[in-house]
C-alpha cells in the first residue's frame, strides 16, 4: 500500500501538478477578470457614443431653422452623429454582445448614408426634397439600430418591425 501512495504522491510529479492546477485556476479566473474588463470596457465606450449622439441629437432639435447658420448646424450635427456611429462600429464587441455587432455595423451604415444624403439635399445652398426624403429615412433606421442595440445592452428583447428574434438553447 505504501507503495501506491508514493506513487500517487510523486516528489517530482505532484508539485509539476499542483503548479499546472494553480495556473489552470489563476488562467480561469484571470480570464474571468479579463472578459469582465472587456465587457465594462465596451458598455463604457458604447455610453461614450451614446452621450455624443444624445448631446448632438439635442443640439439638433434646437436648432433654429429660421437662422441663416441652420443648414450648417444641422450638418455638423449630423456630422458628429456620424462619427460617433462609427466609432460604435469600430468597436470590439465582447461575446456576451455578439448579437450587436452587426446592427452596430447596420447603424453605422444608415448613418453614413443619412449624412451623406442630407449633404447631397443641401448642396449648392438649395434644397432636394426627394433626397432629404431618403437621409430622414436613413437617418430613422439607423436610431431604430441604436434603440434596438440600447434594448439589448439594458438586457430587453429589442421589438420592431425590423428585428428577427433568434432564441438559442
Amino acid at each position: 500500500m505504501k507503495k501506491n501512495l508514493e506513487y500517487l504522491y510523486n516528489k517530482k510529479l505532484c508539485p509539476k501538478i499542483i503548479l499546472a492546477v494553480c495556473l489552470l485556476l489563476t488562467a480561469t479566473a484571470c480570464g474571468k477578470n479579463k472578459e469582465d474588463e472587456k465587457i465594462t470596457a465596451y458598455r463604457d465606450s458604447m455610453t461614450t457614443c451614446y452621450e455624443t449622439i444624445a448631446s448632438s441629437a439635442s443640439a439638433l432639435d434646437a436648432i433654429n431653422p429660421s437662422a441663416n447658420s441652420a443648414v450648417t448646424d444641422m450638418l455638423t450635427q449630423l456630422d458628429q452623429i456620424n462619427t460617433a456611429f462609427q466609432d460604435m462600429a469600430a468597436l470590439e464587441v465582447p461575446e456576451e454582445y455578439s448579437s450587436i455587432e452587426s446592427m452596430a455595423d447596420d447603424a453605422a451604415y444608415y448613418m453614413s448614408e443619412a449624412s451623406r444624403l442630407y449633404h447631397e439635399a443641401f448642396a449648392d445652398g438649395g434644397y432636394l426634397p426627394a433626397v432629404g426624403s431618403e437621409a430622414k429615412s436613413k437617418y430613422t433606421t439607423a436610431m431604430n439600430y441604436l434603440s434596438y442595440i440600447g434594448d439589448i445592452l439594458m438586457g430587453e428583447i429589442p421589438e420592431g418591425d425590423e428585428v428577427t428574434v433568434t432564441i438559442i438553447y
